[in-house]
């Protein structure tokens, strides 16, 4: 007697992922998080290191990481960890020595004004006490920054602290606007006749003896 054979039926589908593939998921994404969680604890101190040394906004500290990071063919997590350990070791070997050379080729260059600092009008100019009390709070939030540059409190202030200064001074760069103020702040404090060199000696009423 001949039997019809039954349909070959496709293995079932289970509904849930085996607890074993979870654990495997799971493994996957804490060890993502924990690549991910140092460097965002690495870029934050170095942008406040940055913003503290030059100094300029965290904008542009961020700006300096990824040009000194292209400059030597690294990432900016590595550049970052650099200064960081171009800080915490000044002058012995805590970096490598390559990384460390474009990070500070990229500050000094961040440093330099693109022209020649022209004078704003006097009337532009805040008065020379507000401009002292301005550049005490910028020095002083400087350094508490570098004091410690994980505070993000600390690196808000100082973001504010330096964007005011240059908005006082009406220049672009903050590194620009520091030198500007200190100059103006230095010449109203010298007397009127400073300029002008000695005043000339006037003989004596009487004579010589």
């Amino acid at each position: 007697m001949n039997q019809t054979p039954s349909p070959h039926r496709p293995p079932a589908v289970p509904d849930a992922v085996p607890e074993a593939d979870a654990d495997v998921e799971a493994d996957v994404e804490a060890d993502v998080e924990a690549d991910v969680a140092p460097a965002r604890d690495t870029l934050g101190p170095a942008i406040g290191i940055l913003m503290a040394l030059v100094p300029c906004t965290s904008e542009t500290a961020r700006r300096i990481l990824a040009d000194a990071a292209r400059a030597a063919g690294a990432t900016p997590q590595l550049m970052a960890r650099t200064a960081i350990a171009t800080r915490a070791h000044p002058g012995e070997a805590g970096a490598d020595p390559v990384l460390e050379r474009a990070l500070r080729t990229v500050i000094a260059h961040a440093r330099t004004p693109s022209s020649a600092l022209e004078p704003a009008p006097a009337g532009m100019l805040p008065a020379p006490f507000v401009l002292r009390q301005h550049l005490n709070h910028l020095r002083a939030a400087r350094r508490r920054t570098l004091a410690a540059p994980d505070d993000p409190a600390l690196r808000a202030e100082l973001d504010s602290a330096t964007y005011t200064l240059c908005v006082l001074m009406g220049a672009n760069s903050a590194h620009g606007a520091l030198l500007a103020a200190e100059e103006a702040v230095a010449a109203h404090r010298l007397p009127a006749s400073a300029s002008e060199g000695p005043a000339p000696v006037r003989p004596s009423a009487t004579g010589p003896a």
